[in-house]
């Protein structure tokens, strides 16, 4: 009995060590597992892409000083009995070309480091975007008046002969936008997994320095003569009446230029989730992540606008002599104002963004196209006659290629 009971303890003794011999081995080789998948992940990552933005806030408005008649006629009709009608063209407002700016075309890149075994992310990024829009109206039309009786010589002799007036009122109005920012970024971040929504997930909680620079410049010109009041004259150069009209016609000149420099600290983060697949055969995946600033820096604005305005009377005069119809004119009175503005300030700009994107990746490559936005609170100056600082934001998709190198 003792005998088996010395040969169950030793048998007991060689299954515990070989159990634990086992589980050494085993260890070791999750471990060397382990660490030959961590020698194959990528040190570096070059990423590289493309973006298309819309761009948010608008200038001061500068309203030319006939453009309620280009748009919306005469607010008043006359009373005077030799009140002959008034006609306006109908055209569009220079208001609606002044903020009209195309989506900015942009490219971005980042160079991410992570050293081998360690948790820490070092990456550097820059973008560059840029939108140019050019718009030119010029539309005219005929007007006529109501028909009535002028003395003078005609055809026919002197004495009363009908006429009806006409004019012919048009715009030029153009404008010239261009927009155009760099955004900089340094970060160091941690890799800190995390599990969410049923998923692992790669999270990476980044802080460093963000470098922005902005400028905006504007031209625009608008050339009008929107309507005209037709009327009957009384005269005693050539003859008893006259018919005519009386119209103004204005010029303006618009010059913008607005810009900021900043740099501040800057904290954002940046999640990866596989949703479908393994990445050693190909997976989808959910990246998103949000970023947030304070930059401090300086904000610059040069603005100037002109404006001349002619009020004029015209009469239709009968040439005997080519039998054709002239116009006489009489300049009532011109008026004109300009103004002139530049500053520069010390700001403070909040910055708040995010992103989201599904992306197709491998152990060594990443394809990713997605939506995000980005916007600087208060930080441009876009006030017309006096200081105004304007959130300025840019939201839009964006596609990128990323390749890792390194491991």
């Amino acid at each position: 009995m003792s005998e088996l009971i010395i040969q169950n303890k030793q048998k007991n003794i060689r299954l515990h060590l070989l159990a634990t011999a086992s589980a050494i081995v085993l260890a070791a080789c999750v471990a060397t597992g382990e660490k030959a998948q961590a020698a194959e992940r990528p040190t570096v990552w070059i990423e590289g892409g493309v973006y298309l933005d819309n761009i948010t806030g608008s200038n001061g408005t500068f309203v030319p000083p006939l453009d309620s008649i280009t748009t919306n006629g005469f607010a008043d009709t006359p009373t005077d009995p030799n009140f002959l009608g008034q006609a306006s063209g109908g055209f569009p407002s220079f208001t609606n070309m002044e903020n009209v700016l195309g989506r900015s075309v942009g490219a971005e890149g980042s160079l991410s480091f992570q050293p081998s075994g360690s948790d820490w992310v070092f990456n550097i990024s820059a973008s560059y975007g840029r939108t140019h829009s050019k718009r030119h109206i010029l539309e005219s039309e005929k007007n006529t008046g109501e028909p009535a009786y002028a003395t003078g010589i005609h055809p026919g002799g002197f004495g009363q002969h009908l006429v009806t007036p006409a004019y012919v009122n048009y715009v030029d109005q153009a404008t010239d936008n261009t927009e155009a920012h760099t955004i900089i970024d340094f970060k160091v971040g941690k890799d800190v997994g995390l599990g969410l929504f049923g998923h692992s997930t790669e999270s990476i909680f980044s802080f460093g320095a963000r470098y922005v620079q902005m400028n905006m410049t504007s031209n625009g010109h608008s050339f009008a003569q929107p309507g005209e009041q037709f009327y009957r004259f009384k005269t005693g150069s050539f003859g008893k009446y006259a018919v005519g009209g009386i119209h103004q016609n204005s010029q303006s000149l618009l010059r913008r230029y607005s810009d900021l420099h900043a740099l501040g600290p800057a904290l954002s983060w940046s999640n990866t989730t596989g949703l479908w697949g393994d990445v050693a055969d190909g997976q989808i995946a959910l990246d998103w992540g949000a970023n947030a600033a304070v930059l401090f820096g300086r904000q610059k604005a040069k603005v100037a606008h002109e404006t001349t305005i002619h009020k004029s009377q015209d009469h239709l005069l009968y040439n005997i002599l080519f039998g054709t119809t002239q116009i006489a004119l009489n300049q009532i009175s011109a008026r004109s104002g300009s103004a002139h503005r530049t500053e520069t300030h010390r700001v403070t700009v909040p910055n708040l963004g995010g992103f989201a994107a599904l992306s197709y990746r491998f152990p060594r490559a990443k394809l990713s196209v997605g939506y995000r936005a980005d916007f600087f609170f208060g930080a441009m100056d876009r006030g017309l006659d006096t200081h105004q600082s304007v959130t300025t934001g840019y939201h839009g998709p964006f596609a990128t290629v990323s390749i890792g190198l390194g491991g």
